[in-house]
């Protein structure tokens, strides 16, 4: 399941990328460039349902691959720290997730990034820094849709390629775990 969340993870960056051909990343573009997209693009519509549902399936792919590691008892030693990156795959597989959500900017992404941003203000000491870093200032504006959107497109996946290399080597390095 972990490989066939890596070949999700190849089909989200070349239908991703297809789609920042045409993706406005400002306040008054995004919704109605992801409705020409949709709409008017040819294929276009294609592509993002493509980038949508193989998004469905990594966050699902990710989830049973831990929890068959989980039950197989596959993350005990010496495999305890690949263990531990996988969870930060699992993690970030989520936020990139969720920032995909948010980068139609319709009513339920302006109502999810507000819904988040104040949940993340509430940390203590860190929460206001966080909120700023992560989801920019807390205006709805095309700065707070810019950072979200290099959160998507450039951090997170970057993240993600690291994390998964890292894993990879992990894999070479402690062995493949045997089913039971």
């Amino acid at each position: 399941m972990g490989g066939l969340a890596a070949w999700m993870f190849i089909l989200e960056i070349v239908t991703g990328v297809l789609l920042m051909l045409h993706y406005v990343p400002s306040a008054s573009g995004a919704y109605p460039s992801v409705q020409t997209i949709t709409h008017v693009v040819p294929y276009g519509f294609f592509i993002r349902n493509l980038h949508y549902w193989c998004g469905q399936i990594m966050v699902g792919l990710v989830v049973l691959h831990m929890v068959r590691v989980f039950v197989t008892g596959s993350c005990a030693a010496p495999r305890n720290m690949n263990w531990l990156i996988g969870l930060g795959l699992l993690v970030a597989t989520f936020i990139v997730d969720f920032t995909g959500y948010l980068l139609v900017w319709d009513d339920r992404g302006l109502w999810a990034w507000t819904i988040a941003r104040n949940l993340a203000e509430t940390v203590p000491m860190i929460g206001p820094f966080f909120a700023n870093l992560f989801f920019g200032p807390s205006e709805v504006g095309d700065l707070a849709l810019v950072r979200v959107y290099a959160w998507h497109v450039i951090i997170l996946p970057g993240l993600l390629v690291a994390l998964m290399a890292w894993h990879f080597w992990r894999i070479r390095k402690d062995g493949i775990s045997s089913p039971l």
